[in-house]
């Protein structure tokens, strides 16, 4: 077993605005990505056992050095964890890495968690190596008091600090993986809390994360073992994988049954992303089912199963003053702004900001698609224009929110591709 800090697995930097960031990989350029973010204050050196087992799984696995740790360079100040998820993006994209799927540790089970809901269209799955989930007393008793410290000594009596509380916090791990977080530690400095106090400040909106394929990974003796219930609880869905025996190191002290889990959660859904704009997407969790029957085509009725639909269908050109009817384009139209209203607002709670007075017109036309002389028999299409009107909004931070809602509206995704959009948007200045 390899547990020093350089390892047998390629490495690389990728250059960004703070500085350098390290990173090992192994695996074909072709698989399916996870990208893997460490606990603090430690390094992806935690990864590197089980880097060559995922690869032979078929699995290309990318572990980051968080800026800051290990041997990447720091950041220009304390980030909080929004901050550092949109490192991970930015480290992604120098990577050259689309699609991911995310896996992280403790700390970087936060940051992976909130970069997923940062570019959730970026995001094949998700898998959560102990994610702390703490309640507001914890988290300020944590703030005030875990995590103290050092200051290095002429006696070096600073190195038996760190090293009793790496025993401290994990007891039965062997002295080449504790003498590699001294290391890991000294590299951070005295203050290697830095990206605890993010996690302590940091509120976790795990409702948002719904509908993202997700694990729950990590070794019986993990330290945050004990919050399965709490975590099971607000992640329903996800299946829980324990490997009895490994601790928060399973990944170098159990390789192959660790790689064994992972690989398996993210062969079994590499198809999500990779499937989007090329085939159907099968639902991986259906949430919902509306029936409707029609008769008598354009100029009949629809009722919904429930009883709440019920309306009369007339055709535009047959249409007169009074008439009830209502045309498919119509229905379409209603169906799609109501859900980009609602994405709308997805997108402002994942953003964290407050939407004020909105509206979403959608206009749908009706109309053909080739040539009335062409041979063979008439084809028909639909164009859909959306109008986004939130006065109280700035224009730039709205464009950016119909960005976001148009990669989560489920009308947007299934008609990308095939039907012309465009979209006109008005805030404020």
């Amino acid at each position: 077993m390899t547990t020093h800090l350089r390892g047998s697995a390629r490495r690389d930097y990728v250059t960004l605005p703070w500085g350098r960031v390290h990173y090992r990989h192994a695996g074909d350029q072709d698989a399916p990505v996870v990208l893997m973010l460490h606990q603090s204050p430690l390094s992806s050196a935690t990864y590197e056992p089980a880097l060559a087992p995922l690869a032979a799984r078929g699995v290309r696995a990318v572990a980051v050095d968080t800026p800051g740790f290990g041997m990447s360079d720091a950041a220009p100040g304390p980030w909080s964890i929004p901050e550092y998820a949109r490192a991970v993006w930015q480290i992604a994209d120098a990577i050259g890495l689309d699609s991911v799927h995310l896996l992280g540790q403790h700390t970087g089970a936060t940051v992976a968690a909130e970069a997923a809901l940062q570019q959730r269209q970026r995001v094949r799955g998700l898998v959560f190596q102990g994610i702390p989930l703490y309640s507001d007393e914890e988290r300020a008793e944590k703030s005030s008091s875990y995590a103290p410290g050092y200051t290095p000594a002429d006696d070096g009596g600073h190195l038996r600090v760190i090293w009793d509380r790496v025993r401290w916090l994990y007891p039965t791990i062997g002295a080449e993986s504790a003498s590699r977080q001294v290391a890991e530690y000294l590299s951070v400095g005295p203050d290697y809390a830095v990206a605890y106090r993010a996690v302590f400040a940091h509120r976790l909106d795990t409702a948002a994360l719904a509908g993202i394929p997700t694990l729950l990974l990590h070794g019986g003796d993990d330290v945050l073992n004990r919050m399965n219930k709490e975590v099971q609880a607000a992640f329903p869905d996800a299946p829980l994988t324990v490997i009895p025996g490994g601790t928060d190191f399973v990944a170098e002290e159990q390789p192959e049954e660790f790689a064994s889990a992972l690989a398996a959660h993210v062969r079994a859904h590499a198809a999500g992303a990779q499937a989007r704009g090329t085939a159907p997407v099968p639902l991986s969790k259906p949430l919902y089912t509306a029936t409707v029957e029609a008769e008598g085509g354009r100029a009949g009725r629809v009722r919904s199963l429930t009883g709440v639909l019920d309306l009369p269908l007339s055709r535009p050109a047959d249409r007169t003053d009074g008439d009830p009817g209502s045309d498919p384009e119509e229905l379409f139209a209603a169906g799609f702004a109501a859900c980009f209203r609602s994405a709308l607002d997805v997108a402002a709670r994942r953003r964290r900001t407050a939407l004020a007075t909105t509206t979403v017109t959608a206009s749908v036309t009706l109309g053909t698609t080739a040539p009335e002389d062409s041979s063979g028999p008439g084809r028909y299409g639909l164009a859909v224009a959306l109008h986004v009107s939130a006065p109280g909004v700035p224009a730039d931070e709205l464009a950016e929110l119909v960005a976001d809602a148009d990669r989560i509206c489920p009308y947007a995704n299934a008609i990308r591709g095939n039907i012309p959009v465009s979209t006109q948007v008005t805030g404020k200045g």
